[in-house]
């Protein structure tokens, strides 16, 4: 009777590995997971077969099979996120030397799949997870909390994360954005927010409403849109918005994006900026810089955020207690875009 076989995958495994060079697939295993343990010329021999055959390691079936992981998964609303980069370089900045590699998932911005997509990161059995700008459901936040891992928030800092929080306080930020508007004159602010987190947003209004009602000044010129924090919509919106309250002088946007997006708008239609509006945005990012003109901008710690989620993500993957809430410092810069001074 012909022997069964397994229907190939076209990939090279383990044992064909250990086949090339002659040694079992333990041996083969043991070279690949515990290099130190095997003799030299063995390794450098199921090094070169590797190379030959083009071998990729299952991380997945090693993790589990070690229980040691040196991956740490990060999700993010979308891989454009404002901030979403500069926080996963300085992160990894922090990690890699440490021997941890960094997997990125896109969430789209929907937190209707997220129990199945932390189920599946799972699977991975990762050493911690990390989740910038990204709410948890109530099913998701129950698995992260009894999942056993280090869990590290970046974004808005608030009470209520599944493990350790860390980022600012985006009510203060914008209370005294709106601060410093007033003081320079400006009667008839309005807020544009885009596509951001639940607990982002909430401490947006909050710090909108705080400011604008200290100066007893109405809050009620909020406009929210579901669309992407990018230059289109900035662009898009901005019409409908002075349709709405022709007597706006300075429009707040959530990020760089959507202010540059309207600066644009603006000199399409003949606006002078800040002369007949102003803009500002939170962000802070180089775009802000480099737009004309300059926007008036929060800017964030994307850097340093990353930089202390690594921190105490190694601390806590040593046995230690990180600091749970992490509230970092922003920055508010004045440019030309509302008038210096």
């Amino acid at each position: 009777m012909a022997e069964k076989r397994r229907r190939s995958t076209g990939k090279s495994t383990l044992a064909d590995v250990a086949r090339l060079v002659g040694v079992s697939a333990m041996t083969a295993s043991r070279a690949l997971r515990m290099p130190e343990k095997v003799s030299t010329d063995i390794r450098e021999k199921i090094d070169a077969a590797v190379a030959e055959l083009g071998y990729v390691p299952n991380l997945q079936a090693s993790n589990l099979a070690s229980a040691s992981s040196r991956l740490i998964t990060m999700v993010v609303p979308s891989f454009a996120t404002p901030g979403c980069a500069i926080v996963s370089e300085a992160l990894q900045e922090m990690l890699r030397p440490q021997g941890y590699n960094m997997m990125l998932a896109e969430a789209n911005h929907s937190a209707a799949g997220e129990s199945e997509l932390i189920e599946m990161l799972l699977s991975y059995n990762p050493a911690a997870m990390v989740h910038f700008n990204f709410d948890n459901a109530e099913a998701a936040h129950r698995l992260l909390s009894h999942s056993g891992l280090p869990v590290i928030t970046i974004g808005g800092v608030h009470q209520d994360s599944a493990g350790v929080s860390i980022g600012i306080d985006y009510a203060k930020a914008l209370r005294q954005l709106v601060q410093a508007l007033v003081e320079k004159g400006y009667r008839h602010p309005a807020l544009l927010c885009t596509q951001t987190s639940n607990t982002i947003f909430s401490q947006l209004l909050k710090g909108w409403h705080s400011g604008m009602l200290a100066h007893n000044l109405s809050p009620h010129r909020v406009v929210t849109s579901p669309q992407p924090s990018g230059f289109a919509t900035g662009h898009a919106l901005l019409s409908d918005i002075r349709l709405t309250w022709p007597e706006i002088d300075v429009l707040i946007c959530t990020t760089d994006e959507v202010a540059c997006g309207v600066v644009m708008a603006c000199h399409a239609a003949g606006i002078d900026v800040p002369s007949q509006l102003a803009v500002a945005s939170i962000g802070g990012g180089h775009l802000s810089a480099v737009c004309s003109p300059p926007l008036t901008t929060v800017i964030l710690p994307y850097a340093e955020m990353g930089r202390l989620a690594g921190r105490r993500l190694l601390a806590a993957l040593q046995g230690e207690e990180p600091v749970a809430l992490n509230e970092l410092p922003f920055t508010l810069t004045l440019r030309a875009s509302t008038g210096k001074g």
